[in-house]
């Protein structure tokens, strides 16, 4: 039971995330995928120095932003094969 409810938890906040991405930059669905891996990359990096800073609040926040990112760039995809 109580991993269902941290899954919840996370999978909420990660489409929080999703709703603030996009009310801060809109339809993203015109990047391309080299875009989209930059931008992830740099996610990747604030996770990164998350880590090194052993910093769990400031890292649980940069993994939820960068799951963000690739759930939107899952979306474009999906968007983008839909026509």
């Amino acid at each position: 039971m109580d991993n269902e409810i941290a899954r919840a938890i996370v999978l909420e906040d990660v489409l929080k995330e999703r709703e603030r991405q996009d009310s801060m930059y809109g339809d993203q669905k015109t990047h391309t995928d080299e875009w989209w891996n930059v931008i992830a990359s740099e996610e990747n990096g604030e996770v990164a120095r998350a880590i090194w800073e052993k910093d769990d609040d400031h890292m649980y926040k940069e993994i939820v932003q960068a799951s963000a990112v690739y759930f939107a760039w899952a979306e474009a995809i999906h968007r983008r094969k839909r026509g």
